[in-house]
């Protein structure tokens, strides 16, 4: 029901199950917002395991994309943890306001989460902008790096080894970055103004990733407990109850209460 009031449908397929088409249409919606050529992004695809599809729901256009990669890591102190990485993303942007990746975050979190296999479940991101740590801040109790929480032993061991795993000596343990040797994001959706830097969130972001003009990105991650799961249900719950019974109250609600940072932030670039 909530799909049906937002007018968006997401499917997650494995990536050996894209079709050639699809394909042709995740390139034509990423390319023009970054530095990358197809070769790199066909490269980089087939490092996923599996691919959510963002579509509108009148016609089945595609609007955005995300690609989650799967892992178990073994912790230090004994037990496992499931982590799923969120990457190679992009939401057209009038869709961003559409809760999308949190919607895909929810499918993807409750079979782990209620499995006695792991210990706990997490999501994370090797941000490239501030939009998508300033998902996480919006629509999450706990996450980090934050500017208001410590984060605890076990999110730096999780943090330090997925870094290792992935990046080698291009992360920077002390920091939490990824080091890049050229910037991904073009311009016009890496560009942080004087507004932006006005919120706290983007400017603690700015603050941890210091080589942001770069084009370095800030390792995000969130636990998807019992707690992070219902705050994030419950927000959309509140969200599709208000745009059913006032449709008009709840468009003017959400020009208000967000800010064009705000709006932009739904989506993991």
């Amino acid at each position: 029901m909530m799909r049906a009031s937002t007018g968006t449908e997401i499917s997650i397929r494995p990536i050996a199950a894209l079709d050639e088409a699809t394909q042709a249409q995740m390139w034509a919606l990423y390319e023009p917002h970054h530095n990358t050529d197809s070769a790199e992004f066909w490269e980089r695809l087939a490092t996923f395991d599996e691919v959510a599809l963002f579509t509108r729901r009148s016609d089945r256009a595609l609007i955005g994309f995300c690609g989650i990669r799967h892992r178990v890591l073994e912790l230090a102190a004994g037990g496992r943890v499931a982590t799923f990485y969120m990457g190679l993303t992009y939401v057209e942007r009038e869709w961003r306001s559409k809760a999308l990746i949190q919607r895909m975050v929810l499918r993807r979190t409750l079979g782990p989460l209620f499995s006695p296999r792991f210990r706990r479940v997490y999501f994370w991101a090797d941000c490239l902008t501030y939009r998508p740590y300033l998902a996480m801040a919006r629509n999450l109790c706990e996450y980090y790096p934050s500017r208001t929480r410590v984060a605890p032993c076990e999110v730096r061991e999780v943090i330090a080894k997925l870094g290792r795993t992935y990046y080698g000596d291009s992360f920077d343990q002390e920091r939490g970055t990824v080091r890049k040797q050229n910037r991904r994001i073009k311009e016009h959706e890496a560009f942080v103004s004087v507004t932006d830097l006005q919120d706290p969130d983007i400017a603690f972001y700015m603050e941890c990733n210091r080589e942001y003009d770069r084009g370095d990105g800030l390792i995000a991650i969130c636990p998807m407990g019992v707690l992070n799961l219902v705050h994030l249900l419950g927000r959309r719950v509140c969200k599709w109850v208000l745009t059913l019974t006032n449709p008009a109250s709840r468009r003017r609600a959400s020009r208000k209460s967000h800010t064009p940072a705000e709006r932009d932030s739904l989506v993991a670039v």
